[in-house]
């Protein structure tokens, strides 16, 4: 179900009380927040503001938040010398077992792996089927197809990954991987309901891992729904600028995969169904 279309001056009301929420979520990463407290930063009720909020960046809140945190650490992690312990509590998590239980969760690599990576110690992993049930659910011959357009002047790549939450994250459940923009096939997909997205990437700069994509183009964000050999959903994708109501990139791309000796429409990443582990956020605080 949609939303209604609004006037201008409401959609600018909603939007700076989101964007409000924001920076106050940025400022207080160290901190549990409820949906009541958010939304009376956002001057507005929980109920209202929950409904805003997703219509504006479109994810609740508290997912926001959480990706937010997430993606605070793995900034840490790349760009400072601080212990994980540090870091840990710097975004709001009391243990550091459940922070390392989190990241790797969505992130596939423990925190201190993660830093490693992206410092190219270390060899990343491809993206691999390893769940019997995942498998089981595989039809082959089932494909997704689409064009990505983008602005004239961007050159580079563009992941396109399904998802089974409303921000990519983590291991898609299918990928592939294209030049500059066209079209792109999605095979081998599991059965489910999951959400398309797309990201334009730059050239790899000596580096073995993507992992900062604050200034990554976007695409997509709609729903799939897969069963049996047929797929429900708008499947071209149009990449634009980030957003600041984009909420943040959890993943790690292996960049060796969009390397100039590798320029394809699909990599050896792609379309492959992986088990991912979602992060399930109580409904009222992170």
């Amino acid at each position: 179900m949609g939303y209604p279309v609004m006037r201008d001056a409401t959609l600018r009301s909603h939007c700076e009380s989101v964007q409000r929420v924001i920076a106050a979520m940025q400022n207080q990463l160290d901190r549990p927040m409820t949906l009541q407290e958010l939304a009376r930063i956002g001057f507005a009720s929980p109920w209202h503001f929950n409904r805003t909020f997703r219509q504006v960046t479109g994810v609740p809140p508290l997912q926001f938040f959480y990706a937010l945190r997430l993606d605070a650490a793995k900034r840490m992690l790349t760009e400072t010398q601080k212990k994980v312990i540090d870091i840990c509590y710097e975004v709001g998590y009391q243990s550091v077992g459940t922070f390392t239980r989190r990241f790797a969760d969505v992130l596939g690599h423990s925190p201190m792996q993660f830093r490693k990576l992206t410092r190219g110690r270390t060899r990343p992993t491809v993206y691999s089927q390893s769940n019997a049930q995942e498998r089981r659910r595989v039809r082959v011959g089932m494909s997704l197809s689409g064009v990505v357009t983008s602005p004239v002047d961007f050159h580079g790549h563009v992941a396109i990954g399904l998802f089974t939450t409303r921000i990519p994250q983590g291991r898609p459940a299918a990928c592939t991987l294209i030049k500059d923009c066209g079209a792109y096939c999605l095979e081998k997909l599991p059965e489910g309901d999951f959400y398309l997205f797309a990201v334009g990437l730059k050239d790899a700069l000596g580096t073995s891992v993507y992992f900062d994509y604050r200034s990554a183009m976007r695409a997509g964000g709609q729903r799939i729904h897969i069963c049996r050999n047929s797929f429900q959903g708008v499947t071209d994708l149009e990449l634009r600028p980030p957003s600041a109501f984009d909420p943040p990139l959890l993943l790690t791309l292996p960049a060796q995969n969009v390397s100039p000796a590798n320029y394809q429409a699909e990599t050896d990443l792609g379309s492959q169904p992986c088990n991912q582990q979602a992060e399930s956020a109580s409904p009222n605080s992170v």
